[in-house]
């Protein structure tokens, strides 16, 4: 089965609570023509730009998962997930770094208060 971009693209308009008429303006067709667009499977590459800036959302990404684009993009998509999960981790890692140098700082700053202390007492 394929991407029921129709729906899809229904839903968002919903969601943003857009009138038909604003939203048929917007990608240049009648009322009549954009509830038909609702139940397609397919949407011409034009308007589906058109879409996809009217609603702020790459509708394009709901066809990866679907041939030929599946295949042409399994590798990269492959190598990008590898790619998220090694910056994530290297992050995890700078994160208990921060935590670790934000700590020593701390310690710093009530070692030299001390010493302010001390040394504030001993010119008196």
């Amino acid at each position: 089965m394929g991407v029921e971009i129709g729906k899809i693209i229904h839903g968002f308009v919903h969601e943003k609570g857009l009138k038909a008429k604003f939203v048929a303006g917007y990608v240049n067709v009648s009322e009549s023509t954009l509830y038909g667009i609702y139940k397609r499977e397919s949407v011409d590459i034009d308007k589906l730009i058109l879409f996809s800036k009217l609603l702020g959302k790459n509708l394009f990404v709901y066809y990866l998962n679907e041939e030929p684009l599946k295949s042409m993009f399994s590798k990269d998509i492959i190598a990008l997930q590898n790619r998220i999960l090694e910056l994530e981790s290297e992050l995890s890692v700078n994160e208990e770094k921060v935590k670790y140098l934000s700590d020593i700082i701390e310690t710093q700053k009530k070692v030299i208060s001390l010493h302010e202390e001390k040394t504030t007492k001993k010119k008196r």
